[in-house]
């Protein structure tokens, strides 16, 4: 024991006890030589011994699995780092694998080797089990898209484009002026162009309008109220059954690439249910649509048109009636917000300077927007049937 800054050694001599100090200096010394004489003989076993030289430096540099998690999100990886982790940022569990490891020959994932070059880890290693055990080996591949996800990836985009509302426009009155026209025939590929079928150059400009993408229609001129003159080969209500189908099949002869023709003026043609028949008759016989204009409140087209199996479609904004840049922006914002409400709208405009100018940006501008702008026969009904029960109750 130690009494304050000395030892007491107990020693036996003759027979008595004598007590003799010891210095701490001294004792101290002792110590420090047993410790270097254990350290020494530790060393020496250590060299001796088999399979046991180096065993921690190798431990350093034991090889280091990755293990994917058993989770129900797919795993990510990142190449550049050659790390795994999951869709939350929490990397993968990292362990140490067992001496069996060595075995498998697996390199260390930590040398920015690409991550689709990893071997497949084994259970026994993740689980730290004997090697002798017959384990399935856990595969850390990159994470691809089944065909069936691709699929229904697909089938969601395609509902949502069904979902997007829908704008036509139509601009009329083409033909008569070559330069505006040619303006129109410049503007994006959607929007239909309506020729006139007596411009001298109508024929022509609408073959280019053809060739540049566009959709073409016939604006045939028809009896209007009033004594305004809608101008050559106009169809009017006094002219027999066998008169307008001539005259409307001579119009439509010119211009065998449109899809199919509106009415230019007509407020009181389309109000007449005899007049329009031979026309939708016509128009069934070709297969081509009619769009009604709708220049009157009265109007019929639309109702003989479905009586007679012929498809048609109806305008639901003039862009242009009113002057001016305000009232032209005002109707554009009219025709999208009737698309937005009920899937789709039809507009109308005419080849004035501001018209041409203002519809350049706003197509443009549509898809930003969430809006389709589509050609006309998009709008239609691919097949018409004639109703004949509609046909008798209209008198037809």
């Amino acid at each position: 024991m130690w009494f304050g800054a000395e030892i007491v050694v107990m020693i036996q001599a003759g027979g008595e006890k004598k007590a003799k100090p010891v210095s701490l200096s001294a004792y101290a010394g002792a110590v420090c030589a047993a410790l270097v004489l254990g350290a020494s003989v530790g060393l020496g076993v250590s060299l001796v011994l088999p399979g046991n030289g180096g065993r921690t430096a190798e431990k350093a540099h034991e090889p280091t699995f990755f293990v994917t998690e058993v989770d129900a999100s797919p795993m990510e990886r990142n190449l550049s780092e050659g790390v795994v982790g999951n869709r939350g940022g929490r990397p993968a569990p990292r362990l140490l694998g067992p001496a069996s490891a060595q075995r498998l020959g697996a390199p260390n994932p930590f040398l920015h080797q690409p991550a689709e070059t990893l071997p497949p880890v084994s259970i026994a290693d993740a689980l730290d089990l004997p090697p002798e055990q017959d384990v399935v080996l856990l595969d850390v591949g990159p994470t691809t898209l089944t065909p069936i996800a691709v699929s229904l990836v697909q089938a969601e985009q395609k509902r949502d484009e069904a979902r997007r509302p829908r704008i036509a426009i139509v601009l009329d009155d083409l033909g008569p002026d070559e330069k505006a026209t040619r303006r129109a025939i410049a503007l994006p590929r959607a929007i239909t162009l309506s020729f006139l079928p007596y411009g001298r150059a109508s024929h022509g400009l609408a073959e280019e309008a053809l060739s540049r993408g566009h959709e073409i229609m016939v604006h045939i001129p028809m009896e209007p109220e009033g004594d305004a003159d809608p101008g050559p080969g106009a169809l009017y209500v006094s002219q027999s059954t066998d008169e307008i189908a001539r005259s409307l099949a001579a119009q439509l002869d010119r211009f065998p690439g449109a899809v199919g023709f509106n009415n230019h003026m007509g407020s009181r043609f389309t109000a007449d249910v005899r007049a329009l028949l031979p026309v939708m008759r016509e128009a069934r016989a070709r297969g081509l649509l009619f769009l009604d204009s709708r220049t009157s409140a009265n109007t019929l087209a639309g109702r003989v048109a479905e009586a007679a199996g012929a498809r048609t479609v109806s305008r639901d904004v003039f862009l242009d009636h009113a002057q001016g840049a305000d009232g032209l922006l005002s109707q554009l914002n009219e025709i999208e917000k009737t698309a937005r409400l009920t899937g789709s709208a039809i507009g109308i405009g005419h080849p004035h300077a501001l018209t041409l100018e203002v519809l350049e940006v706003w197509a443009r501008g549509l898809e930003s927007k969430g809006i389709d702008l589509v050609s006309i026969s998009v709008m239609a009904t691919p097949e018409a049937v004639a109703d004949p029960a509609l046909l008798a109750a209209s008198g037809l």
